[in-house]
């Protein structure tokens, strides 16, 4: 992490707290939030999304430990501004930008979705004949916010989390390198119901190599910065 806080720099400040941001040449980042004291106060890890979404902010989940992890709880839109569903994304400028956002207001966010877990078919039709006998077949573009509230059994709601689970077809990848860690990893451009994500994942032997045209399908985490709308 050192190595990393060694190369930052400021990508601005508030009265509180005071945003740097790392990135290199794979897209990769990592923004430190500081305080007046100079000390880390909240570490977000992301990347420089090639993808845009157009959503309707509604207002911020509670995180239950780092305010400044507080996820985003927004509505993605269609081009007519159409709900299509709700969900929830980690805005790794989120020290910048909370205190400028309103309910209601309609954001343009560059999206980046990290693989927790990863399946991958060749092709729409690989996928479509891959469904087990007395199993519903999801479809090949299908967008699911939060699943874990899906398999609470508790009365009470589970938090919201910026987490999802989607499948989408590969329009896009590539295998890239972090400048500061050497290590590799894949990024692709999926599109998914209601837009298209720049999805990160492992590049080793127990992930599948990502190539255009593949379906893919997981749990990612969300994590976002906001482009435009902020007024």
């Amino acid at each position: 992490m050192d190595s990393l806080l060694e190369h930052t720099t400021v990508a601005g400040t508030t009265r509180d707290h005071e945003l740097k941001v790392w990135s290199d040449t794979s897209g990769a980042s990592y923004s430190f939030v500081f305080n007046h004291a100079h000390k880390v106060q909240c570490a977000i890890p992301g990347f420089r999304a090639e993808s845009r979404l157009r959503v309707r902010a509604t207002d911020f989940a509670l995180h239950e430990s780092c305010r400044l992890c507080d996820p985003l709880k927004a509505e993605m839109v269609d081009s007519e501004g159409h709900v299509l569903y709700p969900f929830a994304t980690q805005l790794d400028d989120l020290a910048l930008v909370r205190e400028r956002i309103r309910p209601g207001m309609v954001l343009e966010l560059a999206p980046c979705a990290f693989a927790e877990s990863l399946q991958a078919w060749p092709d729409e039709a690989a996928y479509l004949t891959s469904r087990k006998p007395g199993k519903a077949l999801r479809g090949s573009k299908l967008f699911i916010p939060n699943p874990a509230s899906l398999l609470s059994k508790s009365s009470t709601p589970p938090p919201v989390e910026p987490r999802a689970y989607f499948a989408g077809q590969v329009e896009a990848a590539d295998v890239r390198t972090n400048g500061v860690t050497g290590h590799q990893f894949q990024h692709a451009l999926v599109r998914t119901y209601g837009g298209t994500y720049d999805v990160l994942a492992a590049a080793d032997e127990a992930t599948p190599q990502l190539r255009p045209g593949n379906i893919v399908r997981g749990t990612f985490w969300l994590v976002a910065s906001v482009t435009a709308g902020l007024g």
